[in-house]
């Protein structure tokens, strides 16, 4: 218990809440620690959220529950970022899927590691598993599939599809099939998956497979990485972009010093979730105080 206590200190000490929601600001390896150290009771899920992802959130009640059952939370939009170092915090870091992919494939491999993907396209299987085989992971420890269209709806397949996950020892689940269906299908399935830690990064998968290029630095440091995206895909992205995303700003004024997106919005509180604080603090162990 200690050990796990001290894993988390600086995960716990190092975050920010909007929304009423806690989002860490640790580095992507930090995050990737933190969610393996702890209990194997469920899945860990990660998810990085953007100003698509509040949005969502806002209206869809199993987005919100897979959210408030995610074993971290990282802020990867920047008007999120932006959003929170109004609030006051000192040090906000924008961790995306891009971060956490790259950190996953940093080398040394821990040697127990079993990775399972789920992506859009065998091809993008089949370059994970060998970007993954290339940072020394032994090649059976990878395995992919590509799901068909809709396999979220379909109980059979899926149930079929997270006893595969879980028969092959997964330990390191990575989806990249798009929000929400991925963090609500995690939620949804996480009793017959095991405990990996699992990661839903979306686009970032195809990016880190070479199908999709990201976005230069400089237009990632000005917050216009989804520009580059839209004009990459702008039939698909277009409404995201330039109708759901002005949703985005009402949201922002609505939830000021209000609790958490439903009181914000006027509707019922969502029910208390579990977190990686409270299972530290429903253990009444006091938590050190971190240096400034």
């Amino acid at each position: 218990m200690a050990a796990v206590q001290c894993r988390f200190v600086g995960i716990v000490n190092m975050s920010v809440r909007l929304f009423g929601t806690t989002f860490t600001t640790a580095s992507a390896d930090e995050v990737l620690d933190a969610a393996a150290a702890l209990p194997h009771t469920r899945p860990r899920l990660i998810v990085t959220a953007n100003v698509d992802h509040i949005v969502i959130l806002a209206e869809n009640a199993a987005f919100r529950k897979a959210y408030d059952g995610a074993a971290m939370r990282t802020l990867d939009g920047m008007p999120l970022v932006w959003l929170a170092r109004l609030t006051g915090s000192r040090i906000v870091r924008r961790i995306t899927g891009h971060d956490l992919i790259a950190a996953a494939l940093a080398a040394p491999q821990p040697s127990e590691r079993r990775v399972f993907v789920i992506g859009s396209s065998d091809l993008v299987g089949t370059r994970a598993a060998a970007a993954f085989a290339a940072a020394g992971l032994a090649s059976d420890a990878v395995a992919a599939t590509t799901p068909p269209f809709g396999f979220e709806e379909d109980e059979a397949y899926s149930r079929r599809l997270a006893a595969e996950i879980r028969a092959h020892g997964t330990t390191l689940l990575i989806l990249g099939v798009g929000a929400p269906k991925s963090e609500i299908w995690v939620d949804r399935y996480g009793s017959l998956l095991g405990s990996p830690v699992t990661l839903a990064v979306g686009e970032a998968l195809n990016v880190a497979t070479g199908l999709v290029p990201r976005a230069p630095v400089l237009m990632q440091r000005m917050g216009l990485e989804w520009f580059f995206r839209f004009l990459h895909a702008p039939r698909r992205l277009f409404p995201r972009y330039f109708l759901r995303s002005w949703r985005f700003l009402r949201i922002v004024a609505a939830s000021r010093g209000r609790d958490n997106l439903d009181a914000a919005l006027g509707r019922g509180r969502r029910t208390s979730s579990w977190s990686p604080s409270g299972f530290i603090r429903d253990r009444a162990a006091p938590l050190p105080v971190r240096p400034e």
